[in-house]
Parts: C-alpha cells; structure tokens; sequence
C-alpha cells in the first residue's frame, strides 16, 4: 500500500514537472512558431461540474484533467527514474 502511494505521488509530481516545463518553453517561443503548437497544445478530460443543492448548502462535484506532451514525457521520466527505488 505505502509503495503504491509513493508511485502515485512520484508520477503526478513528474506530471506537474512536466507541464510546467511544457507551458514555460510554449511561453518562449514566438506565437507563430510551430514548436510552440506542440507544447502548448492540451488535452482536456474529465467530469463536467455536477451540483448538489441542499438548500442550506450547495456542493459542486467535477475533475478536469489537462495535460501536454511535456506532462506526458514527465510521467514516463518519473517513471523510469522510480524504478530502482521500488525494488
């Protein structure tokens, strides 16, 4: 179980890592670069917003996932730099 949660923590850091390191470098170049396409581009999945409304409190239930191709490549560097400590 403590091995499984660290394997989730450590790929959604390189998932953060990632991203931040896609959205920074879509950041730098100029805006008709086609580089720039590739690393700014996102793919947006999830649950749409679901409200709940109690009348005395309202809930408001959703998840959106947005990731890059940076955030992709973060996971598997994440991942293969894990490895050796899980054995």
């Amino acid at each position: 179980m403590k091995k499984a949660l660290y394997f989730i923590v450590i790929i959604l850091v390189g998932a953060l890592l990632g991203t931040f390191i896609g959205k920074l470098v879509a950041i730098m170049f100029p805006q008709q670069a086609a580089i720039k396409d590739l690393f700014a581009t996102e793919m947006a999945t999830g649950l749409h917003p679901v409200t709940l409304d109690l009348f005395v409190i309202t809930l408001t239930f959703g998840c959106l996932f947005k990731i890059n191709i940076t955030g992709i490549m973060g996971i598997a560097a994440a991942a293969l730099l894990s490895k050796p400590l899980f054995k």
